[in-house]
């Protein structure tokens, strides 16, 4: 009796193990549990992916370095920052007074500065390492915009017996305001013809306003301007009663010879008739070209903004510089000296490219 019971029992027992495992195994082969999904498009939170997985570029600040408060180059910078900072965006900009295009590239190359105005030659002779007012070795400036050309006026009066720049020997002479671009250019004329600043005139280092009062007064012979036309101080001196201005040209051989020593600085151009009053000729001359200067690193696409956004609102540029209106995309690069532009950065060239002025 008891060995039959727990034959039965045992079997029970076998019975239920079975059931067991072939439940556990059904079970086994049930899909995993899945958590409730979010639809396409949305976060948990609500927010689109865009607002969580998109990334705000970041935000640019840099100074402009231009000028004094009384030339151009400062009105026309604050008019270039505010544009900028209007309708770039994440770009803000600001002008800052300086004293000439060496403290401009000074403060450009330091880094204090994110574009400076300078000359178109300035650019060249950084990287070429030869600028030692502003470095002494190579510094790899970049070519933005060229705005304006700035030829080289020579003035002095009728009867002065100077007909020619070697001429100037034995004259009192002003070759422009100390550490400007008038007096770096005049320096460079004069080295290429032989003629020692220092031994072969009398020399003064005055503005122009200045020159032309002592032109006036018969205390100078003749002075150097490297300037915009008309410059102002020439057209008052021009229109003086009773007496006559005279502009020396620098042409021929002369301008050969200065533009072989100096090919990154100078080329040929001219003061044009009518430029100023009794001007009916126009004066062969040799010039150099205004541009603005960023350093290598500056961002391409940020460039490129920036140059579109100057070229969409150029009446607002107006009102600093009243020839803003005549700036074009092809000005903007062909006025540069064919040396600056081997300098051109990538952000200004992609511009160029899009206006059709830069080819392939």
């Amino acid at each position: 009796m008891t060995r039959g019971i727990s034959r039965g029992v045992l079997a029970l027992i076998i019975v239920v193990i079975l059931i067991i495992l072939v439940a556990l195994g059904y079970y086994l082969t049930l899909p995993a549990p899945t958590t409730p999904t979010t639809p396409t498009g949305t976060s948990p939170t609500g927010t689109t992916p865009t607002e969580t997985t998109t990334t705000k570029r970041e935000r640019m600040s840099f100074s402009i370095a231009t000028g004094t408060t009384g030339g151009v180059w400062y009105p026309l910078g604050g008019a270039i920052a505010g544009v900028i900072t209007k309708y770039v965006p994440d770009t803000e900009a600001t002008a800052e007074v300086t004293t000439a295009a060496g403290d401009n590239l000074r403060l450009l190359v330091s880094g204090k500065a994110g574009m400076a105005f300078c000359y178109d030659y300035h650019i060249v002779l950084l990287n070429q390492g030869k600028l030692s007012i502003v470095s002494n070795k190579s510094e790899p400036a970049r070519l933005f915009l060229a705005l304006y050309e700035q030829p080289l006026h020579v003035v002095t009066y009728e009867g002065s017996g100077i007909n020619s720049i070697y001429d100037l020997k034995g004259k009192r002479v002003s070759t422009g305001p100390p550490a400007s671009g008038t007096e770096e250019q005049a320096l460079y004329v004069l080295s290429a013809l032989g003629i020692d600043p220092n031994k072969d005139i009398v020399r003064e280092k005055l503005s122009p306003a200045d020159s032309g009062e002592a032109l006036k007064d018969g205390k100078l012979d003749a002075f150097f301007w490297s300037g915009a036309v008309p410059t102002s101080s020439i057209v008052d001196l021009a229109t003086t009663p009773g007496f006559k201005i005279k502009f020396i040209p620098i042409s021929g051989e002369i301008a050969d010879k200065i533009i072989q020593k100096y090919p990154a600085v100078f080329h040929k151009t001219k003061i044009p008739k009518g430029a100023y009053p009794g001007l009916e000729e126009d004066v062969e001359t040799i010039g150099i070209t205004a541009v603005i200067a960023v350093m290598k690193d500056f961002p391409e696409d940020r460039l490129y903004e920036i140059a579109k956004a100057i070229f969409g609102h150029l009446d607002e540029l107006a009102a600093a510089w009243k020839k803003a209106t005549q700036l074009t995309p092809e000005k903007a690069y062909m006025q540069a000296s064919e040396e600056a532009r081997k300098y051109i950065h990538p952000g200004a060239e992609r511009f160029f490219k899009e206006m059709g002025v830069i080819k392939g």
